[in-house]
């Protein structure tokens, strides 16, 4: 499609939307993408089940912290701040 005027087009029907995990709603379950730390921080993220594929329910969300809790046999609850859960992307079903 031929787009002159760099129009952003935006699928209305896509059933998922790909954001940072700061941004996730409450009550939705999220499938993480990609983490986007550096090597310290990305390790113990990984330890603590944050993996690409991984999927997690979104507990809370004020804006200053999220609160999740890691799907599967671990049913661990881990509160991130702002700043390293803008670093997680994840799959968010609509």
């Amino acid at each position: 499609m031929n787009n002159p005027n760099n129009f952003q087009y935006i699928d209305l029907e896509a059933r998922y939307m790909i954001i940072p995990l700061s941004k996730a709603p409450t009550n939705k379950i999220a499938t993480i993408i990609q983490v986007n730390t550096g090597p310290g921080l990305k390790t113990r993220l990984l330890n603590m089940g944050f993996v690409n594929g991984a999927k997690l329910k979104v507990l809370e969300n004020n804006g200053h912290h999220i609160v999740v809790a890691l799907e599967g046999g671990s049913g661990r609850v881990v509160a991130l701040s702002r700043g390293i859960a803008m670093k997680i992307l994840v799959e968010v079903q609509n």
